[in-house]
């Protein structure tokens, strides 16, 4: 999400306070757990040793973490608030309690009394803020065993209404993708599952419904109506891990050039073996499914994608136009996943960027190059099934002509073996024609030929 100023500054022309963006502040982190006494974590009182505090420019990842799991972070919320004051942040890594003058105001999860808990899913975390926060340090103690731990993405402070009214203006846009690519979805595998024909059709589809979850499941408005976020997480998970299998499946599907050792076939199985085995190991309770996206990302943006992208680039230059096609749509996606894993991996400064469109723009070239070649298929049958008419016929007078009447009768006789089917054989006479074709000509004798069998046809009929 992208929430924007619409004065262009922190305040209206009302003079009210729309959104403060929190990230700007001063923030603070410390490693370990507090003491608690009476419930109150002693690291939130005034009395607490400030000089172990030490400053960061962004809550997230701080430095000497060498397999810590717990830690704290504050921040001095301002001397003025907005209107109904709500605490706003992408995303918490992984489970978070926040407190304010020793009391805790949010939390979710569970963490326990050793500082652990169970993973439980990588929702937006918003709640509001207490009358009387201005001026006051807000504490997070968040636990993590996830390769990230801290805060993510965007950290603001405005009303409820605001910021719902901007998950609203950037959501609509992701619902209407994700309507559109899982109604695509649907209209490729049923048509793959009405012939069985054309398994890039299955493979497209897949495509078009895992990438249009993935998209639908971003939208923040629907967790405002079904809070369910392991669930979401799952099914994100899946969702995410597939797009290298269909994209990998669709390049050896489509693509005729020799590969060595099928290298392309043998990385959609490694990653299709791989998706299982992340989400059936963190059903079952082997571990939690962010180690999978840890382990997921060294496999994808150090070996699958270097290596897909060599090929593709190979196929670009010597394949004809429908190679081209397919290969820059999927050159696009690449670097789509680069931009991110920068973005990820704070290489690169955050911002909410345009996922959805990237994916959807990819998919589209597909669907247009697997159209375009149905459409050649489809020209290439109806040639054949000419081709073989003429093969079968006699041009004038559309009658079978000597080798598949020898077919016809073959096959009669042979049902006549079997099954005692009685057939028919008629023969046509016409005397003395070969007068008109020596009297009026080999046209004429041509078109009477053709009206007599006509009249013969009619009268069998």
């Amino acid at each position: 999400m992208c929430i924007r100023d619409r004065s262009s500054s922190f305040y209206s022309y009302a003079n009210e306070l729309n959104i403060i963006d929190l990230s700007k502040n001063k923030w603070e982190y410390r490693w370990g757990d507090s003491s608690f006494k009476e419930g109150i974590p002693l690291w939130t009182k005034e009395k607490t040793d400030s000089s172990l505090w030490k400053e960061i420019r962004y809550p997230s990842d701080p430095p000497n973490r060498e397999g810590k799991t717990n830690i704290w972070f504050r921040v001095k919320l301002p001397s003025i608030l907005t209107v109904d004051p709500h605490f706003y942040v992408l995303s918490m890594d992984i489970l978070p309690e926040v407190y304010l003058k020793g009391e805790k105001i949010y939390h979710f999860g569970e963490i326990n009394k050793e500082g652990k808990g169970e993973y439980a899913g990588w929702p937006w975390h918003m709640f509001p803020l207490p009358s009387g926060s201005e001026g006051e340090y807000l504490y997070f103690r968040i636990y993590s065993d996830s390769i990230d731990i801290g805060l993510f993405g965007e950290i603001l402070i405005a009303s409820k209404g605001y910021l719902i009214e901007g998950f609203s203006e950037h959501d609509i846009p992701k619902i209407m993708v994700s309507s559109v690519s899982i109604f695509v979805a649907v209209i490729f595998i049923l048509s793959f599952l009405s012939k069985f024909k054309r398994v890039e059709l299955f493979i497209l589809g897949s495509l078009f419904f895992t990438q249009g979850l993935t998209v639908l499941f971003s939208v923040k408005v629907l967790q405002l109506f079904f809070f369910f976020p392991l669930l979401y997480q799952f099914v994100l998970s899946a969702s995410f891990f597939y797009f290298p299998v269909g994209m990998a499946m669709y390049l050896d599907k489509t693509i005729k050039f020799k590969v060595p050792f099928n290298l392309i076939r043998r990385i959609w199985q490694i990653h299709l073996i791989y998706i299982l085995g992340a989400i059936l190991g963190a059903y079952l309770g082997f571990y939690e499914i962010p180690t999978t996206y840890a382990y997921f990302d060294i496999l994808y943006y150090f070996i699958t994608l270097p290596i897909l992208t060599m090929f593709m680039i190979y196929f670009f230059f010597k394949g004809d136009n429908q190679v081209k096609l397919i290969t820059s749509s999927f050159l696009i996606i690449s670097l789509y996943w680069v931009y991110s894993y920068l973005i990820a991996y704070k290489i690169l400064p955050w911002i909410e960027y345009p996922s959805d469109i990237a994916v959807f723009l990819c998919l589209l070239l597909l669907s247009y190059s697997i159209i375009k070649n149905l459409n050649y298929t489809i020209e290439l049958e109806e040639e054949k099934e000419e081709l073989t008419v003429l093969s079968s016929t006699d041009y004038l007078t559309k009658l079978y002509n000597r080798k598949e009447i020898d077919i016809v009768l073959k096959n009669n006789e042979n049902l006549f073996k079997r099954y005692k089917d009685v057939f028919s054989v008629i023969l046509l006479d016409i005397d003395d024609f070969k007068e008109i074709n020596d009297t009026y000509g080999h046209l004429v004798g041509d078109k009477l030929l053709a009206f007599y069998l006509r009249i013969q046809e009619k009268q069998i009929l």
